[in-house]
């Protein structure tokens, strides 16, 4: 009984540490950023490929393949930080590059191209996978202390599921509400702005 309650007592504490401090916030809301629009985008690539008259098979294929580019950005990610590739840049490139793609896979400008918004799609995807992989490699440096570094990964994951769930639903009343896909961009680039900030005021090492 008094291991428990102490096992209790001091995840209490790492907790407290955690959600009393700064860092672990920007990391966790940067996550739900691109979690929110990364899952609406390609969570609705089956319905906008519908609606454009595509078969199932290739509307599949091709969101899955666009899934698929996400690996290389999280690969990529990995690899150049080990260079010594500034995470901030990491992550105002993916932002950057997420909310560029989508405005020319969305805007009524490119209506006329769909090979060019497919392509534009596959890059939010590619580039945006820049974000996660960069987020966690920050837990590190974020959390309060070593003990906490779980609880700090722990809440960045929540508040990537929150993204996720209110993300796609925020998309489908836009689309709703405006009878088509064309301001997805809107949503999308205002998640990235949000992301860009916390990105800029996130510090990267312990004081």
């Amino acid at each position: 009984m008094d291991g428990s309650h102490s096992t209790f007592r001091h995840g209490q504490r790492r907790l407290r540490a955690t959600l009393g401090s700064a860092g672990p916030w920007r990391v966790a809301i940067t996550f739900s950023m691109y979690s929110s629009q990364w899952l609406a985008v390609i969570g609705f690539l089956p319905s906008i490929y519908a609606q454009a008259g595509l078969s199932g098979q290739l509307a599949g294929l091709l969101t899955a393949f666009a899934c698929l580019v996400n690996v290389t950005g999280n690969v990529a990610a990995g690899r150049l930080l080990h260079r010594g590739v500034c995470a901030r840049h990491l992550l105002y490139a993916g932002f950057l590059a997420m909310a560029g793609a989508a405005f020319v896979a969305f805007s009524p400008l490119a209506a006329d191209a769909p090979v060019v918004r497919y392509l534009a799609v596959v890059l939010f995807s590619a580039v945006g996978g820049l974000i996660p992989a960069t987020l966690f490699a920050l837990t590190v440096h974020v959390a309060p202390d070593e003990h906490t570094v779980s609880t700090t990964v722990g809440w960045m994951q929540q508040c990537s599921s929150a993204g996720q769930f209110v993300g796609p639903p925020l998309v489908a009343w836009v689309a709703g509400a405006a009878g088509g896909w064309q301001w997805t961009w809107v949503i999308t680039g205002l998640a990235c702005v949000v992301g860009l900030v916390l990105s800029s005021r996130t510090r990267y090492q312990r004081a």
